[in-house]
């Protein structure tokens, strides 16, 4: 049975977990693709030796008893240990922020970090959504402590529009974990604080029907363990020779769009030979449950060798912030880089 892809999921269901989802590529999820991630974040994490000063924030412009109150989605959730890929995101659902406020609303998104770590703000408005995220120059070094301290009550978004909610988020960066998936070699190595721990034979999507695999760097959205596949999901019949409707296990979402890495026994055959998926990363039954005991929201999964490049997509379908490279990241960024 080979595995189909799902349509464009919210971020909110997509990370408490479906019940009924496809696997692969899906709508597209942001109007501007991703370009190559070669000039972006490098395999080895490490913080930044270049000396930082701040560029001074100007005060935020306050709207006391705003007609409309957005409170934004933050993630990670405090208290989280998370992989060295995740960013820290805002997301203002339906919103829009006017570019002449935001070096105000950074100024109130303070980030501590232990041992210091520096870092930017980075904005991005996708399907009417506005994001602002933050990430180091590099992977968050492992074992890192994070605090963000979002002093947003009253702040303006718009006209008559205000942030609800002050919050402060702490949470910590586990172990380093960056998966390089090989496309061409069918592979996956997996590389824990720098050992190499294992090779698994894999197989990705199949290009000849475009249905590739997104590459670039991608994390783990979420850890859904049995995730039931269904292709009318996508308006493929069951009975169609692309169609199927069965249970995968230890899956781990990497895209908003369906993209997973996971236990795939029906596809034994191509495991290091070919790729026929619809854009998932299968693999056996015993690798993907070694792999899901290891591994944490936000750990890296880097996909290369590709035929038939398609990129993935920078925001508004999971976490490609790592295919921007510092240089990009920081032009979309009100105010630089934060000491951390």
């Amino acid at each position: 049975m080979r595995l189909s892809r799902s349509i464009g999921l919210s971020t909110a269901l997509a990370l408490a977990g479906l019940a009924v989802t496809g696997c692969g590529g899906g709508a597209e999820a942001e109007e501007r693709p991703a370009a190559k991630s070669s000039s972006s974040a490098p395999s080895t994490p490490s913080p930044s030796a270049t000396p930082v000063t701040e560029k001074p924030a100007p005060p935020a412009q306050m709207l006391p008893g705003a007609a409309k109150v957005v409170r934004p989605e933050i993630a990670p959730a405090n208290g989280e240990k998370v992989g060295v890929g995740q960013p820290i995101a805002l997301v203002f659902k339906q919103q829009k922020i006017s570019k002449e406020l935001r070096a105000g609303i950074e100024g109130r998104l303070k980030v501590s970090t232990s041992p210091n770590v520096p870092g930017a703000w980075h904005w991005n408005e996708t399907k009417g959504d506005t994001r602002v995220h933050f990430r180091p120059e590099k992977y968050w070094p492992a074992g890192t402590k994070v605090t963000l301290d979002a002093r947003l009550d009253g702040v303006k978004l718009a006209e008559g529009v205000a942030a609800g909610g002050d919050r402060t988020v702490s949470f910590t960066i586990g172990d380093s974990m960056v998966n390089t998936v090989d496309l061409k070699a069918h592979k996956m190595t997996v590389v824990r604080n720098g050992r190499t721990l294992r090779t698994i034979s894999v197989s990705g999507g199949d290009e000849s029907k475009d249905f590739g695999t997104r590459e670039g760097i991608k994390t783990i959205l979420a850890k859904e363990g049995r995730v039931v596949m269904d292709s009318l999901s996508i308006g493929i019949p069951r009975n169609h020779p692309d169609g199927f409707y069965g249970s995968y296990d230890f899956s781990m979402r990497e895209t908003i769009s369906g993209e997973y890495v996971h236990a795939a026994p029906d596809n034994a055959e191509s495991f290091g030979k070919e790729n026929v998926s619809h854009g998932c990363i299968g693999m056996s039954t015993e690798d993907a449950k070694w792999l899901y005991g290891l591994t944490l929201k936000g750990d890296v999964v880097e996909v290369k060798g590709g035929t038939k490049p398609k990129p993935m997509d920078r925001f508004g379908n999971g976490y490609g912030d790592w295919n921007l490279s510092w240089q990009e990241w920081l032009e979309g960024s009100a105010l630089g880089v934060r000491t951390g």
